[in-house]
């Protein structure tokens, strides 16, 4: 059976999609090798979770979008706060601000999801009801 694909998993799919767009830039900035490679492969992560969340919106991709949103919120809150090792803090930089708050409306918007196919499921029949 297919899934019901919301307006508000579309978006998800979105937020998911320029969180990569906004790691391939942080990527090719680095001047560690180190971060370039964990920045890329949560890149990767972003770009596959945004395309199975677009095309199928199944549990697996919510998971993988539930699970980089804090990978990258708290990447973002550690180089607000502490910095990079012998970098130092890096300041309020535009690029972590909207990490946080891109990250911050993946379960908002998940959650839109879940109450749109909750409600969309009690009104319709299901196909092995009599």
């Amino acid at each position: 059976m297919r899934r019901l694909r919301t307006p508000a998993s579309r978006a998800a799919a979105l937020v998911c999609l320029t969180i990569g767009a906004l790691l391939v830039q942080r990527m090719i900035a680095s001047t560690s090798p180190t971060y370039a490679l964990l920045e890329g492969v949560l890149a990767v992560v972003a770009v596959l979770t945004a395309a199975k969340m677009w095309f199928h919106n199944c549990f697996e991709s919510h998971l993988a979008a539930l699970l980089l949103a804090p990978a990258t919120a708290g990447g973002a809150l550690l180089a607000l706060t502490a910095g990079l090792p012998g970098g130092g803090v890096a300041g309020p930089m535009v690029v972590h601000i909207s990490f946080l708050v891109l990250c911050a409306a993946i379960p908002v918007l998940l959650w839109g999801d879940a109450r749109v196919r909750a409600e969309h499921m009690r009104h319709t029949r299901r196909p092995y009801a009599r």
